[in-house]
């Protein structure tokens, strides 16, 4: 597996796409094209060693769910959205020193599956580690380079191992996610002006310019004899090129062949730090900018780039330490992000030293795809310069297709990478004539002396990169200026011109500043002279005077331009006026006024630099203090104190107009949210709430989860939120109480929850208690616990609830009741345990214990092992959390699910799952997985309205819990109306391929010369439902294949149906066949299916006219019909369109297809089925069924073990 830091990637716009289809398109038959759609699954396990698992469908939405590592089970975790992306934080990584030492970046769930750093990607995890004064020894952590500029290593740490990793980093001073990061000629030479400088004697000769890449062909006509050196950084096998980016941009600086780059007199250096995928990590360009530097480069090209930062990042921060010490001038691709808008510059583009280039087209207007600035959060001008960037055709290396071949010498490509070389090559025909220059010179002076165009500074920077004038003029002034944050008061910052030429100069100043939306900063923003004279040889300062007080808050950017005669010379501005900031207090004080510490706190305001989350705030005198710019935050606070009650304190409008003190006063949440049903309930599973806030440009969600142990919530209500919008909500899942337990003994009450894999009592039970010290074997010793509940109280390290079980069944206990360990808020894990195993709080069984003292107390216990009903809640308060919530199910704000589970093979659980989405969100927070004994029906009432719910269900058990179902069955995501009931059956027969009805993106479809089959594998009786094969199978992989024949003759074959085929514009008869076989011992039904659909096509657009035939069995929950019985079965024709009449004939076999038997079917499409004696069979019967409507469409299905056969 190779490992990499920050990725970079090469900044070619649109180029690599073009190449990856060549490669495709170079085949000499048409391939199929699987496409997305099918439900994809991550799991992602951070630093700490705990995983988050991630499902996501193709519409966008996605559930996730947290699995503690090992040992972790006590942690708890905070999780939010903020501006679409997911943050999942330990509390351990919130503390103050893991907030300090830790990037947020390695708890961005989102950005972590973008970065492609998913454990079905990597088993390991980039990172980089800065080391303290005292270097710690870290746990299950490969070193890689060290990164001297930075004072870090790259190092991978193992996942498997994270948990160890992350205890030994507390000695570290930072740990940052290793990044990856994306690598981002003929006419193009001439258009900035190289041909006069090689004309005037300059053409890069005594130079050495650095490329930063993929390699290069050493062979290539253009770049023969003109490298000096290569270093290969990567886990590539040498430092030749193939994949073609290195070798276009190397011969774009200094190309001295059939096309000569901008500056064929240089010389080069090879770093090669993007491996023959074109991908990199950012430790290895860091490591190839150190080696490029120190090894006499004097200009180094960077065509490539991670994600825009503020400039504070390792890679940025290392260049700017590597300009400073070396002199070297590093000229960096902005980026191919442009169409994204402003904001867009990514690193290393965004450090201070770099000269960052934009792209542009021949005509010298803005490429679409060309990043654009400001810097995020600071607002700083970037890029600084542009260059030629589309259909740049430069030297192809050998063997590669990146662009667009021209020949076998020669390709075309576009990007922010094409334009970065162009500059680099100017930079060293400049160095060539100035050679004692730095490389801020020489940054300086392309950027104040190229060419403006019809854009913002912000897009452009200067301008694009003028050659001749840069070489020709000898005025030039500061290329890019910064003023930075100014708010109400006069800041002054100075333009330097230097005047390189043997006569004065003087120079008439005008200054165009402009806000993002296009209004003039005017006087607010001056030179403090309307001229400026430089002497021969001298230099001389203009100051830039900004009054804050005169400005609007926001960017604004433009440009200082300085004349003279035919000098002409402009400086690049940039300012963000911010509003006043001041000092934010928070005081927390728990329920007893007493100063307290909040599990996780959010401050959240319309400028996310000032976003914070913590939790943990010292106990004794505890304050926390921030600074934050004036205007509106959201604060939240969780602020639980025991197992059994939440505590959410919410201040959603908090105006900052002065220095400020918050008090965060848990006393403050008095509104508990109170949900009634018809029937007695209780909280069963994961219950979450959260907290979600809209104003300015922000999307902010705030959660909180906790277990079925958490038994009331209570919250902070709030004044009516009218800026923005607002919302409180709460999740529940709601049963009959699995187990009541009623002590005979006075002031004694007890809430028990069963351990995880504990037997569930049925009815009623009177059972003794008898305490049994920490339920180690050595207490049972003269206890007589048979037929009796064993009290246990463990240490915490004793604390197996496996082992806990094992013992008291050991010693004839009926059941264990386990004490748990003071302030624990979560349970541990167990398997399948022997007997009865409950968990009561410290606190009761405590309690407990000492009336046990006094005399033997018996408990009377009610157990419901399966609830006959269930209430899925989504309670919302919408613009402010009112003083009471009473939220009280029933058919007005309810829909009535009734809901069937059929058996589906030989184990009688399965799992479901039932996750519900707000119209603004996009994940899904924990949703408990549970279990379900088959058969079983019962009522499900589910909140109506504007929630969005989707139900998966898992033909089989699994022992783990936390994680979003992966297999089984899954419905079309779904809104439902108060007082609406439905029928839901899953796993009812006929399972078998079909086009679920009214599934938005399981259309089968023409499009053009393409055939857009989307069919699932499996489909039961509800024909809503559906599920693909080899989804988390314990058993014997699915087996399935596709065949697409054309007027007769096989066209294709492909592992599924859901791809596109390509084929021809003619009109022509096709037909579909598809197998699919699934051989497990919890899968008894539908073990084969063989279909095929016939159907006429031509060009065009529209639905496929793919005939399916829906099938109506009545059978029982088990899946069965009485056999030695007359039967009719309903079969039903149905387009994607919807129903649709045809004539059908069927047959039926007993012995898994060996023989068929043929019945009647009349025109409604019944069947008559006479089943034989049950020992005429094996079991099953199984289905063949023709359907055929009056357009020639035709359907043939044969389903082995379609339904089974009884006694009955």
């Amino acid at each position: 597996m190779h490992w990499r830091s920050r990725v970079l990637t090469i900044g070619c716009a649109g180029a690599l796409v073009l190449g990856a289809g060549q490669v495709a398109g170079a085949a000499p038959a048409p391939e199929t094209q699987a496409v997305a759609g099918r439900t994809a699954r991550h799991a992602v396990t951070l630093v700490t060693g705990d995983t988050v698992h991630i499902e996501q469908a193709a519409d966008g939405k996605q559930a996730a769910t947290i699995q503690p590592g090992p040992g972790r089970e006590q942690i708890g975790f905070y999780q939010n959205e903020v501006d679409g992306n997911l943050f999942v934080f330990p509390q351990d990584a919130l503390s103050p020193s893991g907030s300090r030492q830790l990037d947020r970046s390695l708890f961005n769930v989102t950005e972590l599956i973008r970065q492609g750093y998913t454990d079905e990607q990597t088993p390991q995890l980039p990172l980089i580690v800065r080391y303290g004064p005292q270097r710690a020894t870290l746990a299950a952590a490969e070193p890689g380079v060290t990164l001297a500029s930075v004072h870090s290593q790259a190092v991978r740490a193992d996942k498997r191992r994270a948990g160890e990793f992350w205890k030994s980093a507390e000695g570290v001073e930072r740990i940052s996610l290793d990044r990856k990061v994306r690598a981002s000629l003929d006419h193009s030479v001439p258009q900035i002006g190289a041909p006069e400088a090689w004309a005037a004697g300059y053409d890069g000769t005594g130079t050495t310019v650095a490329v930063l890449d993929t390699g290069a062909d050493a062979g290539h006509q253009d770049l023969r004899g003109k490298i000096a050196g290569s270093v290969n950084f990567t886990t590539a096998a040498d430092t030749t090129d193939h994949f073609g980016h290195g070798t276009h941009v190397a011969a774009t600086v200094a190309g001295n062949g059939v096309r000569k780059g901008v500056a064929p007199g240089a010389k080069l250096l090879i770093g090669k730090v993007l491996d023959d995928e074109g991908n990199g990590y950012e430790s290895w360009i860091l490591a190839g900018m150190e080696w490029a530097a120190n090894s006499g480069a004097k200009i180094v090209n960077l065509s490539l780039g991670g994600d825009p930062t503020d400039g504070t990042d390792p890679m940025s921060q290392g260049l700017n330490e590597i300009s400073e010490r070396t002199g070297a001038l590093f000229v960096v691709a902005a980026g191919n992000s442009g169409e994204t808008g402003p904001y867009s510059v990514g690193t290393p583009g965004s450090a201070d030293a770099a000269l960052t280039v934009g792209a542009v087209d021949r005509a010298d207007k803005l490429a679409y795809f060309s990043s654009r600035g400001p810097r995020v959060n600071d607002l700083a001008v970037k890029p600084d310069i542009t260059g030629p960037g589309v259909d740049i055709v430069a030297a192809r290396a050998a063997g590669t297709t990146m662009g667009t071949p021209v020949d076998d010498k020669y390709t075309a490509a576009s990007g922010t990478s094409m334009a970065t070389p162009h500059v680099a090559g100017a930079a060293a025909i400049l160095a060539q004539r100035n050679p004692g220059w730095t490389g801020k010179q020489l940054k300086d002076a392309l950027a104040s002396t190229s060419k403006p165009g019809d854009m913002t500074a912000f897009e452009q920077g200067g301008g694009r990169v003028d050659v001749p004038r840069a070489l020709k003029q000898s005025v030039y002034a500061t290329g890019t200026l910064n003023i930075g944050a100014v708010t109400t008061g006069v800041v002054r910052k100075e333009v330097t011109y230097t005047n390189a030429t043997n006569a004065p100069v003087t120079l008439n100043l005008a200054l165009d500043l402009k806000s993002f939306s296009g209004n003039p900063a005017g006087d607010a923003v001056r030179p403090d002279k309307s001229t400026v004279e430089i002497q021969p040889g001298g230099t001389a300062t203009v100051g830039i005077v900004v009054d804050g007080g005169k400005l609007k808050n926001g960017a604004y950017g433009g440009r200082l331009t300085a004349t003279a005669g035919g000098v002409l010379v402009h400086t690049a501005v940039g300012l963000n006026k911010e509003a006043p900031r001041y000092k934010v207090t928070v005081l927390p004080l728990g329920t007893n006024g007493k100063p307290t510490h909040p599990n996780t706190m959010a401050l959240w305001g319309e400028d996310s630099r000032f976003d914070t989350v913590i939790t943990w705030i010292p106990k004794e005198g505890g304050k926390w203090e921030t600074e934050v710019a004036e205007g509106m935050y959201y604060l939240g606070a969780e602020m639980s104190e025991s197992q059994k009650t939440a505590l959410m304190v919410i201040k959603p409008t908090l105006q900052i107009t002065k220095d400020t003190t918050v008090v965060l006063d848990a006393r403050e949440a008095t509104t508990e949210v109170v949900v009634q049903t018809p029937q007695p309930s209780r909280q069963k599973g994961i219950f979450s709430f959260y907290s979600h806030r809209e104003f300015g440009t922000r999307n902010l969600t705030n959660y909180a989860m906790k277990f079925d142990g958490t038994r009331k919530l209570f919250v902070s209500p709030t004044e009516k939120v009218r800026t923005g919008s607002f919302e409180f909500g709460s999740r529940w899942s709601l049963v009959a109480p699995e187990l009541a337990a009623t002590p005979l003994a006075p002031n004694t009450k007890l809430e028990p929850d069963y351990a995880g894999g504990s037997p569930k009592i049925n009815g009623y039970r009177l059972w003794q208690t008898v305490t049994v010290g920490a339920g180690q074997p050595g207490d049972y010793r003269g206890k007589d616990v048979r037929g009796k509940i064993a009290l246990v109280a463990p240490k915490p390290e004793q604390y197996d609830e496996e082992v806990l079980a094992q013992n008291a069944a050991k010693a004839g206990a009926a059941m264990v009741l386990v004490t748990s360990p003071e302030g624990w808020l979560s349970r541990a894990r167990a398997g399948e345990l022997p007997i009865p195993t409950a968990t009561v709080t410290h606190a009761e069984g405590t309690r407990l214990a000492e009336s046990n003292k006094l005399f033997p107390v018996f408990i009377f216990l009610h157990g419901v092992p399966e609830s006959p009903y269930l209430y899925d809640v989504m309670h919302v308060e919408q613009g402010q959390v009112p003083n009471r919530i009473a939220y009280r199910a029933s058919e007005r704000n309810s829909a009535l699910v009734r809901t069937a589970y059929h058996e589906s093979g030989g184990d009688d659980r399965l799992k479901e799952q039932r996750f519900g989405w707000r119209p603004w969100q996009k994940t899904a927070i924990n949703q408990y997985q549970r279990t379900v004994r088959t058969p079983w029906a019962r009522d499900e009432w589910v909140t109506a309205g504007d929630t969005t719910w989707q139900h998966r269900v898992k033909h089989h058990i699994s022992w783990e819990s936390m994680n979003p179902l992966s297999g089984g069955m899954i419905d079309a995501p779904r809104r439902y109306r108060a007082g609406e009931q439905v029928d839901d059956e899953w796993y009812s027969p006929v399972t078998r391929p079909a086009i679920p009805k009214g599934v938005p993106g399981l259309e089968s479809t023409r499009d053009g010369d393409m055939l857009k089959i989307r069919i699932p594998e499996f489909s039961d009786g509800a024909n809503t439902h559906y599920a693909f094969t080899n989804d988390d199978m314990m058993g014997e992989p699915d087996k399935q294949s596709a065949r697409l024949f054309k007027d007769g003759k096989l066209l294709t074959s492909a592992p599924d149906a859901w791809r596109d085929f390509p084929v021809t514009a003619d009109p022509a008869n096709y037909r579909l066949e598809m197998t699919v076989e699934r051989r497990d011992a919890d899968w008894q039904f539908a073990t084969r299916t063989d279909t095929a659909w016939t159907f006429k096509s031509q060009q065009g657009k529209g639905l496929l006219p793919l005939l399916q035939v829906d099938y109506s069995v009545p059978a029982d929950l088990a899946n069965k019909l009485p056999a030695d019985r007359r039967v009719t079965i309903g079969l039903h024709a149905r387009h994607q369109t919807g129903p649709t009449a045809a004539k059908f004939k069927a047959w039926v076999s007993y012995d898994d297809g060996k023989t068929w038997r043929e019945v009647e079917v009349d025109r409604q499409g019944r069947a008559v089925v006479d089943h034989p004696r049950l020992d005429q069979t094996n079991g099953f019967v199984a289905l063949r069924v023709q359907g055929a409507d009056a357009a020639g469409n035709s359907v043939e299905q044969t389903v082995l073990r379609a339904y089974g056969l009884n006694l009955r």
